[in-house]
């Protein structure tokens, strides 16, 4: 009993510990390129354990359960069954919600990741669901623009919604592209500056949008 009860303290100082003196922002930025390397299912839930993890021993900062909640949308683009969406997307929002409660969060990065969400969920059933979600969506997106509307992902979700309207009333991609290239260039700008451990999620999704909608290749760098 005494050796079981000094292991555990033992792990629990390291646990604790390694989220010390730069600690936080190393492990967030292992468990980020996790994330971006993530290629099934079963990697983006593995990496969302380790933010909540994360998120556990720093109860403060809002990161971790936002980034937990981006990897939970994400599993609707690896899970082919889209009555199973539901849940993941239940379970980002709440997540969101959660972060946004924290001091210093980030209202518009959050905001722009529930317009996704709230797009996602269109996707499950788009006939009875497409005016609900699509105002929803609209509506948080319309505030993160208003807050900072220089923001690549908000510019990218944006250009999202105008390519679903456009493609719902037989009307052509010409504004929707124009979006992409917006939020191209400002994703490129970003780059620039560094963002650390903060949000920078999107450039490849503009790019392949990009090449996918509007007729342009994007070249590998």
């Amino acid at each position: 009993m005494k050796n079981v009860l000094t292991y555990t303290l033992i792990a629990l100082s390291f646990f604790l510990f390694s989220f010390t003196k730069g600690g936080y922002e190393t492990a967030m930025e292992n468990a980020i390129t996790e994330m971006n390397q993530a290629k099934d299912l079963d990697d983006l839930k593995s990496v969302a354990n380790k933010f909540e993890r994360i998120g556990a021993a720093e109860s403060k900062k809002w990161l971790p359960s936002y980034y937990q909640a981006y990897c939970f949308i994400m599993m609707t683009t690896r899970e082919s069954d889209v009555t199973k969406w539901d849940g993941f997307l239940d379970r980002a929002d709440a997540l969101l919600d959660q972060s946004q409660k924290i001091k210093k969060a980030d209202m518009v990065e959050i905001l722009a990741l529930k317009g996704f969400s709230s797009m996602m969920r269109i996707s499950v059933d788009p006939a009875t669901r497409g005016q609900e979600y699509s105002m929803k969506s609209a509506a948080f997106l319309q505030q993160a623009n208003q807050l900072d509307s220089q923001n690549p992902r908000v510019n990218l979700m944006m250009a999202q919604m105008i390519l679903g309207t456009a493609r719902f009333f037989g009307k052509g991609t010409e504004e929707a592209c124009q979006k992409f290239e917006e939020a191209k260039f400002k994703f490129e700008q970003e780059e620039k500056e560094g963002r650390g451990i903060q949000p920078a999620w999107g450039k490849p999704q503009v790019e392949a949008m990009l090449e996918r909608n509007c007729g342009q290749a994007v070249e590998d760098k």
